[in-house]
């Protein structure tokens, strides 16, 4: 007989809400205040006549002031103030460098330089001794340092051999000589600089350090620039990265070797230096990365990345630094290193990379950028010969390394044009410029005139990496008109853009009962856009995967070829327009986004910024003007698409449907353009019927809730239509039989203006825009319901 469960005693009354809880509270609270008091007033005196001596009268505020005059100057307060300074400083302009399509990075540089001797120095003498006084710059150091263990450490995780074995042979060719045909100059231009400029300190490390100083790349910046141009998943995008990134490891290894000469002072000292680097290369690549190649395997989920393995890895980064540090390479070069060898599965990279990035990108690296500025006094470079030593430092710096980069790629056998692209590219210095040259200032091997040069040649040489492409664009352009207009023309090509993989899934759903198979067999575009400039090539592979892998599911399902475009951008809906502006597509397939989900999370999140909306208008005492309505239904992004993309345009009313058998076309009497098209291609491929509703929907008056006669005449264009006409759209809800509806944009404006508590029940629906309708709109809706951009 089977056991009946135990019975649960459950308590005979509810606890009420009495007050007995706060009265307790209260008396409590009073006997505190009264013991705390009684013992100060009575019994300190008896047992400590000096724990509490009575201020003097009038004096209370000044010894106040004075507490805080002590603590802002204390070495934590001051700390303090600096970061919150630099941070909001370097976030102001490295936002403004954003804005003009520059590298976030050399923004924060620039704000380094100028809270450094450069201009606030030189404005104001006594506010920068204030702020950055001389005996405050170690500590702000010490912890810019730190970040920056941490931020090479992710950089080195950003590297990945495996990607650099694809394309080795041409790779490693063009990053060697990217890099020793600029080294060679740098070292030539030491020997004529060496007796003027720098005869106090030790020549060849002197010319060692100014040749990777004309040599380095930035691989981050470049990486940022790859995906601003979606070039990453191209084999001229890979074979630029994978260049780079072999040029980084090269440059790295050489820049500890030279540290070891520079440090040791003689070539038969740094032979035990090279010596137990080899050694460290050999433990890192022989052991440490065989075991994490393994672990790499078993904690690919975040879930399984524990504390003490992250405990773990930051052990590993701390010792793998120490060692470099202490053995003349430099702590930065071990947490390089050590990124590295990390196991190269991009779930495991993500959750690390994760653990520090935010933090070292966003805190530390703009405190390395300041303590650098505050050393880069730019005030020497004060007449026209230094002015032209400066000019003369930055066209060798981009003669070496665009022609280096140049040569090579020509005698591997690529074109001119993406020869030149790559030596553009590779010409970004950036930030692992700034760090070689900090290391040097540090060294004392680099005299503060040759720094100041360098650091003005690291930002020249970085700014002028957009402009350089963008140059080399409109002369190849030029030359080639004719035939970059024969290659972009493809006809019958599809493009769906999406956000979430469900709405992907969605209108991919739709192309498959909307479009004739041929034009789905010639590869349907399918487009996500992430609204982030500084995602890393780590997160891109992961964002990449997390949206495009149930898009390819589903494609497989349904039999359709699709071609994935990932794109970093400041704003989708430009990105958008600009790929259909730039190839020939048929059609242009989006979401309709939160605002007409039928999603309960979403439309929650909707009502708030509604609210929110609302309350803000009243605040402004604006009331809530027309576009603001429109806005509730379509924001004015998927308005400004729907509007500027220079082809049909179908953007879907996400609701649940199959396979629609009752299709309807919601028509009104003033359409331009004929919308019937893809609804009979749906009723084909679902053996369903297409019929066409009437709709009666005043330009001037209210809509009105009564039913229109069965003859209520309609658009010329849809006159000839062999399709079965339904009876007038009443106001009160959509027609019991209709699976699918499509209606023009111009009618959807009309009926958002007029008849809003029917867009809140809407069937499934596509919203069409005619490729050739915009000056119609324009012309047609003179009263303009819904402003147009």
């Amino acid at each position: 007989m089977p056991h009946a469960a135990p019975k649960i005693n459950s308590p005979e009354k509810q606890p009420n809400k009495s007050t007995r809880p706060l009265l307790y509270y209260f008396i409590l609270l009073a006997l505190f205040i009264g013991f705390v008091w009684f013992v100060a007033s009575y019994i300190t005196p008896l047992l400590d006549a000096s724990g509490l001596e009575p201020t003097k009268q009038g004096s209370t505020f000044d010894a106040f002031a004075q507490g805080v005059k002590h603590h802002v100057g204390s070495s934590l307060g001051l700390l303090l103030l600096q970061v919150i300074i630099i941070l909001i400083v370097a976030r102001i302009i490295g936002r403004l460098f954003s804005k003009i399509k520059q590298p976030t990075v050399i923004g924060e540089i620039v704000a380094g330089i100028l809270l450094g001797p450069t201009l606030l120095g030189a404005v104001s003498p006594n506010l920068f001794s204030t702020l950055f006084p001389e005996w405050s710059i170690a500590s702000l150091e010490l912890l810019s340092n730190f970040g920056l263990i941490l931020f090479m450490f992710t950089i080195g995780m950003e590297l990945r051999l495996s990607d650099i074995r694809s394309q080795a042979r041409d790779a490693l060719i063009i990053s060697q000589s990217s890099i020793f045909i600029p080294f060679m100059l740098g070292m030539g231009v030491a020997i004529f600089l060496y007796g003027k400029y720098a005869p106090h300190v030790p020549f060849f490390p002197m010319a060692l350090f100014m040749g990777i100083a004309m040599s380095i790349t930035a691989f981050p910046v470049l990486a940022r620039i790859i995906q601003e141009r979606q070039m990453n998943r191209t084999p001229f995008g890979k074979l630029t990265l994978n260049s780079a990134a072999a040029g980084d490891i090269v440059a790295w290894l050489m820049l500890a070797a030279i540290m070891a000469v520079s440090q040791s002072g003689s070539f038969l000292v740094a032979l035990y230096n090279l010596l137990f680097l080899v050694i460290y290369l050999a433990i890192m690549f022989g052991i440490v990365r065989p075991i994490f190649k393994v672990v790499g395997k078993v904690y690919n989920k975040e879930e399984l990345v524990t504390k003490s393995l992250v405990g773990l890895i930051f052990i590993l980064l701390l010792t793998s630094a120490y060692f470099t540090e202490i053995l003349s390479m430099h702590a930065l070069f071990g947490a390089f290193m050590l990124g590295l060898i990390m196991p190269e599965d991009i779930r495991f990279r993500d959750v690390i990379t994760e653990k520090v990035e935010d933090v070292s990108l966003n805190i530390f690296l703009p405190l390395f950028f300041v303590s650098s500025g505050l050393k880069t006094d730019l005030t020497l470079i004060n007449n026209w010969g230094m002015a032209l030593l400066a000019l003369l430092m930055i066209v060798i710096a981009i003669i070496g390394k665009v022609g280096g980069t140049y040569i090579a790629a020509r005698i591997c056998g690529i074109k001119q044009k993406e020869s030149l692209y790559l030596g553009a590219y590779m010409n970004t210095r950036g930030l692992m410029e700034l760090v070689v040259l900090k290391i040097g200032l540090d060294l004392g091997i680099l005299p503060p005139l040759l720094f100041a040069i360098l650091v003005l040649m690291t930002v020249v040489t970085t700014v002028m990496t957009a402009p350089m492409i963008h140059f080399i664009d409109w002369v190849q352009y030029q030359r080639e008109r004719k035939r970059f207009r024969n290659d972009v023309v493809v006809e019958g090509k599809i493009l769906i853009s999406f956000g979430r993989p469900e709405t992907g899934i969605a209108l991919l759903r739709l192309a498959k009962l909307i479009f004739p198979n041929d034009n789905l067999q010639q590869g349907v575009i399918v487009l996500h856009a992430t609204i982030n400039s500084s995602v890393s090539t780590i997160d891109e592979e992961r964002y990449f995967s997390d949206n495009f892998t149930p898009i390819q599911q589903e494609a497989d399902k349904l039999n359709i070829p699709i071609i994935p475009i990932y794109s970093i951008t400041d704003n989708v809906a430009t990105r958008i327009i600009d790929e259909t502006s730039h190839s020939e597509y048929n059609y242009l397939l989006l979401g309709s986004g939160l605002q007409l989900s039928s999603r309960k999370s979403d439309q929650e999140i909707v009502s708030l910024r509604r609210n929110l909306r609302m309350k803000l208008y009243r605040l402004t005492l604006g009331g809530i003007n027309r576009k603001y309505k429109a806005s509730q239904l379509l924001n004015e992004n998927m308005i400004r698409v729907t509007e500027q993309a220079p082809t049909n345009v179908g953007v879907l009313i996400a609701r649940p449907f199959s396979t629609p058998k009752h299709i309807v076309v919601a028509i009104s009497p003033h359409e331009q353009y004929n919308i019937t098209s893809p609804a009979k291609q749906m009723a084909l491929a679902t053996n369903g019927i297409v019929s066409i509703l009437p709709l009666a929907l005043p330009l001037n008056t209210k809509y009105k809730n009564t039913l229109a006669p069965d003859n209520y005449s309609i658009a010329d264009v849809y006159k000839q239509e062999d399709l079965p006409r339904l009876s007038m759209l009443d106001g009160n809800r959509w027609p019991a039989k209709c699976d699918f509806l499509f209606l023009s944009y111009e009618t959807w404006n009309l009926l958002s203006e007029h008849a809003p508590k029917l867009i809140e029940s809407l069937p499934p629906a596509l919203i069409v825009r005619g490729k050739h309708a915009k000056k119609e709109l324009s012309s047609s809706l003179q009263a303009k319901q819904v402003p147009f951009e």
